[in-house]
């Protein structure tokens, strides 16, 4: 018997590490499941088209311009085409 508690000794710690990471592993497949089959874990998506998704980035993304010279240019620009 001496044998068997001196390796016991020897190899608790991993055993300890090795309990608590086979313990919080099952605890993570266990949630995984769970959101997946059950309905109010789900995380909803809202479906857009992606024409409207594009639209959505391009008014966040572009901003419009209120500088007077540009204004100016623009004026002069289409007084130049009439």
């Amino acid at each position: 018997m001496v044998f068997a508690s001196n390796a016991i000794d020897k190899y608790l710690p991993l055993i300890i590490i090795g309990g608590l990471l086979a313990f919080f592993g099952l605890i993570i497949i266990i949630v995984i499941i769970l959101k997946k089959h059950v309905s109010f874990l789900q995380i909803k998506k809202d479906e857009i088209s992606e024409e409207e998704a594009v639209q959505q980035e391009l008014d966040r993304v572009l901003v419009p311009v209120e500088d007077e010279m540009i204004e100016k240019k623009e004026d002069e620009t289409k007084k130049e085409n009439e």
